[in-house]
């Protein structure tokens, strides 16, 4: 099944897509990027999912949605690099660096997004998001040494989840008045710079900044 093609409906600016992408990027699959998004959704893409979202995994019979179900799959199969360190220990904490971030970290900025244009902004919502991002952040901060790969010294499926993500953060504080927010997290920081010079990091880093600025217009 491993030698059956992969095809990836993708949005560029999805933090969840990219996740996927610098796993895919990372082991060196060959994965044909179907783009899904305003006026580009392939026909077949709703039939395909009750769920309707990127990214979304075809390989043979397979069809896998979630980012995570994916990274995971990807695993499974023993598609390409390993990306799940060796020891319990490591990919617990794998695990949990990923947990975070999905759960603590996207969701607040998943509602901020919604309030990036100033005019009609809900100052009270903006506040009560910022407030659970930053403590979202400060318990990643707790987790990460500043060394460039966040378990094992080698990448793996957190650094997958986790670049995306302080991508977006780094992006989204200025919009809300924190420059430079992640100066309060050196080790957050250390971790961010170190990890972009993996070339998977740097080119999903890349793409997402192109897609950013498409969208607001720049």
């Amino acid at each position: 099944m491993t030698s059956s093609p992969m095809k990836l409906y993708n949005a560029q600016l999805s933090p969840f897509a990219a996740r996927c992408r610098l796993a895919i990027y990372a082991k060196g699959l060959d994965v044909e990027m179907i783009d899904v998004g305003p006026g580009t959704v392939p026909p077949e893409f709703d039939t395909l999912t009750p769920i309707h979202k990127v990214p979304l995994l075809v390989h043979g019979d397979a069809v896998v949605p979630e980012s995570e179900t994916i990274c995971e799959y990807l695993e499974d199969i023993g598609a390409g690099a390993p990306l799940r360190p060796e020891g319990a220990v490591e990919r617990a904490r794998m695990r949990l660096l990923s947990r975070i971030g999905d759960l603590y970290i996207m969701e607040p900025m998943g509602e901020l997004f919604g309030h990036i244009n100033p005019q009609g902004r809900d100052q009270a919502l903006v506040d009560r998001e910022m407030t659970e991002l930053l403590k979202a952040i400060g318990w990643l901060e707790h987790y990460l040494d500043g060394s460039p790969f966040a378990v094992g010294g080698r990448l793996s499926l957190a650094d997958c989840a986790l670049v995306p993500m302080l991508f977006f953060f780094d992006q989204i504080g200025p919009m809300f008045g924190h420059a430079s927010p992640l100066k309060t997290y050196p080790s957050t920081e250390a971790y961010y710079k170190g990890i972009r010079a993996h070339p998977a990091a740097a080119k999903v880093d890349a793409e997402l900044d192109a897609a950013l600025r498409r969208m607001m217009g720049s």
